[in-house]
């Protein structure tokens, strides 16, 4: 019976070795959803902080350990950058096609899409 718990308890160092290990490895990914869809003017305060990604062949916005690329097909891949040099990608969600701007607003890190008159907000879930 003394052999068992031995086992256990090695077994539960073991455990919180590990849950350590990973506990510690970076900021935990909370997933984007769909929030609200607003009509225009935002409000002044948010307006002013908004970070606009640039328009081209998709938009890339760039804030922190992420990047967020967005496609005028719909839809926003999201990745981790990587010490290694190749970012992991974490989610892909659908968002509204063909949008006349993608913001990020860097205080409440909520995304913005402009489309069709509306403001599309996106935040973590």
């Amino acid at each position: 019976m003394e052999k068992v718990f031995q086992i256990l308890a090695v077994f539960a160092v073991m455990m919180l070795v590990i849950y350590r290990f990973i506990r510690g490895r970076g900021h935990s990914y909370r997933p984007y959803e769909f929030v609200v869809r607003l009509r225009p003017p935002l409000p002044a305060e948010v307006e002013q902080r908004l970070i606009v990604a640039e328009h081209g062949e998709g938009c890339r916005l760039e804030m922190e350990d992420f990047v967020f690329c967005y496609r005028a097909e719909g839809s926003l891949t999201i990745y981790r950058r990587q010490q290694q040099g190749r970012d992991r990608q974490v989610q892909e969600l659908a968002v509204p096609l063909d949008c006349t701007a993608v913001a990020m607003d860097p205080i409440d890190k909520r995304l913005y899409f402009e489309a069709g008159g509306y403001w599309f907000i996106y935040g973590q879930g």
